[in-house]
């Protein structure tokens, strides 16, 4: 026992070391978690915030010193495991601006959970000691250190330690801006997780009140302008004109279930089915970025490209944009925007009257009699819709957002209808058929219905992907399936990409090999519509009717680590000079409202 006795006394006598040396070692353990690289920035950064906090923790005495660093430790702890879940998802950390979507965690329980894994808890495993020592005993801080001789040599170590990595990247590296230079996951990379998040504070502050200056503004009007256009005409222009049009954002759908078979049973006959009177894009891609699935809707809606922090939904709801919905509502069309859940996820209720629409059906309108993970299935919400419709004047535009098919890809098995082999049932792979196949059907009761009332003959119906379910992670589950190995150019090539296809019955199956993303969909629906959103120089797409090969920009932070640019010809990592530009101009453009201003 009296062996024991010195390990204890030095234990309970240096705790508040410990805490601190714990903390240090959970952060690096973060970036083995996640995968994140770990650079020389991100231990002297670290360090140097953690020893300012343990200079902190000396101007308080006794069990409140312990007190205070158990709830530092407790607070990067809490911040570790969320930026760990995030990265799981997004591929991206925790921001500022992700915080303004704390509504939308109603219903994403499950979600959760399915991506914690067991190994996260040791974020937490020196807490769980701690409080019996801050309860149980009496520390040895009888009296406050000095400044002099406790809190300044740690503060001075700990703001050496800040600016270490940024002092040697301009001395050294030779860069002008050390701390601008770098996306929400290099800042990671370059200054640890701690880094990262003062780093994007700080922007989040000196963005607050952002404002236009004059050479922004001619600098956005130079580049919308400098936007060409082929005016070459193809046989599919102006067929909508004077029809309905519903356009439908399927959750999580990529373009590599179509036509393809689990156990010799289609995973979408419907969708297959529909590409025989549809022009479909087999090389389309999502080009969201924190916004996930309202990412895609503002591209889609407006031809810009989504903010690089959080969600255009949250942050800036109350611009003016030139949308599809309204530029068909000043062309005589009535529009509607319907969504199974509840009527403040992704601040929708806030947005959409700015992107034009009249009214939105939410979750309240529905009987509810079918509830399938997050919210209504998309059966009851494309019966309910088609009944809608019928009601609605004609002409009208319809924007559809369907729900059930999202993570974790769980339904009730009486609502499954795939009979999976065993090495399926149940994975994340196999779930995912099931709900994209419940997802199919529902879309086929919608077809049927819309045909019953009269409608399928004048409307034009769109469909597209909002992001991957799927991820580059998730490539051995489907090689397994497909029994083969697939690099990463093919997995980007062909299992990526998301569904992109124009129906209507007159139409004769046609496949466009054009290269496109999202930010396409308006101008070559303005053009199948034959309406104009204020000329082209408010867009930043292409009309896909019109392009050659064409090619397309992945930005970062949505379903990949690193921005991708793909063209008939390569898939590369990091964006041209001139892509670059385009994603700045699009800040700029929702930052200072230019559309607003004009």
């Amino acid at each position: 026992m009296q062996g024991l006795k010195a390990p204890k006394e030095l234990f309970v006598r240096y705790c508040n070391e410990l805490v601190y040396f714990f903390l240090f070692i959970k952060i690096i353990l973060f970036h083995l978690l996640t995968d994140t690289p770990v650079s020389s920035g991100v231990y002297s950064t670290s360090l140097g915030f953690l020893f300012i906090f343990y200079a902190l923790s000396y101007f308080f005495r006794n069990k409140g010193r312990l007190i205070f660093s158990y709830a530092v430790s407790f607070f990067i702890s809490l911040l570790l495991l969320s930026n760990t879940l995030y990265l799981d998802y997004y591929s991206s950390p925790v921001t500022i601006a992700t915080f303004y979507q704390t509504s939308n965690l109603s219903g994403l329980g499950d979600s959760i959970l399915y991506l914690f894994q067991p190994e996260y808890a040791v974020y937490f495993l020196d807490l769980l000691v701690l409080p019996f020592l801050i309860f149980r005993r009496s520390f040895v801080y009888k009296k406050r250190t000095t400044i002099v001789k406790g809190v300044l040599p740690f503060a001075v170590f700990g703001v050496m330690g800040l600016f270490m990595k940024p002092v040697k990247l301009m001395l050294i590296d030779k860069l002008e801006n050390p701390v601008q230079a770098y996306d929400s996951l290099d800042q990671t990379v370059q200054y640890g997780i701690m880094g990262h998040h003062a780093l994007d504070t700080y922007f989040h502050v000196r963005d607050a009140n952002f404002t236009l200056s004059s050479k922004d503004k001619e600098l956005i009007k130079e580049q919308l302008y400098k936007k060409e256009e082929n005016t070459k005409e193809t046989k599919y222009e102006g067929i909508g004109k004077g029809k309905n049009l519903i356009l439908i954002q399927v959750e999580s759908l990529q373009q590599f279930v179509l036509n393809k078979k689990v156990n010799e049973q289609e995973i979408t006959p419907t969708l297959n089915k529909m590409k025989d009177h549809a022009i479909t894009f087999p090389n389309f891609y999502a080009q969201t970025i924190g916004g996930n699935s309202s990412d895609a809707e503002f591209l889609t809606q407006t031809s810009l490209f989504p903010i690089n922090s959080g969600s255009v939904f949250f942050r800036y709801p109350s611009n003016t944009y030139h949308s599809l919905g309204q530029t068909l509502k000043e062309n005589g069309y009535g529009t509607l925007a319907v969504h199974a859940d509840e009527k403040t996820f992704w601040n929708r209720h806030e947005m959409y009257p700015s992107l034009g629409f009249e009214k939105y059906v939410t979750i309240e309108q529905f009987p509810q009699k079918e509830m399938v993970g997050m919210g209504v299935g998309d059966k009851e919400m494309f019966t309910e819709t088609a009944r809608i419709l019928a009601d609605q004047k004609q002409p009208f535009y319809s924007f559809l957002v369907t729900l059930t098919n999202h993570m974790p890809y769980e339904i009730e098995k009486e609502k499954q209808s795939l009979a999976l082999p065993p090495d399926q049932d149940n994975s994340l792979l196999g779930n995912y058929f099931q709900t994209v196949k419940y997802t199919d059907e529902a879309l086929g009761l919608f077809m049927e219905s819309l045909k019953e009332k009269k409608l399928l003959e004048d409307s034009i119906i769109v469909l597209y992907g909002d992001h991957n379910g799927i991820f580059h992670r998730d490539k051995q589950q489907v090689e397994k399936w497909m029994q083969k190995d697939i690099t990463d150019e093919e997995w980007y090539r062909e299992f990526a990409t998301v569904p992109f296809m124009i129906y209507h019955p007159s139409i004769n199956g046609e496949i466009s090999q054009t290269i496109g993303g999202q930010i396409d969909v308006l101008p070559t629906l303005e053009s199948i519509m034959d309406v104009r959103v204020n000329g082209p120089n408010t867009m930043l797409g292409t009309n896909l009717l019109r392009s050659g090969s064409g090619s397309v920009l992945i930005p970062s932070g949505g379903y990949v680590e690193k921005p991708l640019s793909i063209t008939a010809q390569s898939v590369s990592q990091g964006l041209t000079e001139e892509q670059l530009r385009l994603l700045e101009l699009s800040n700029l453009i929702i930052k200072g409202n230019y559309f607003g201003e004009k």
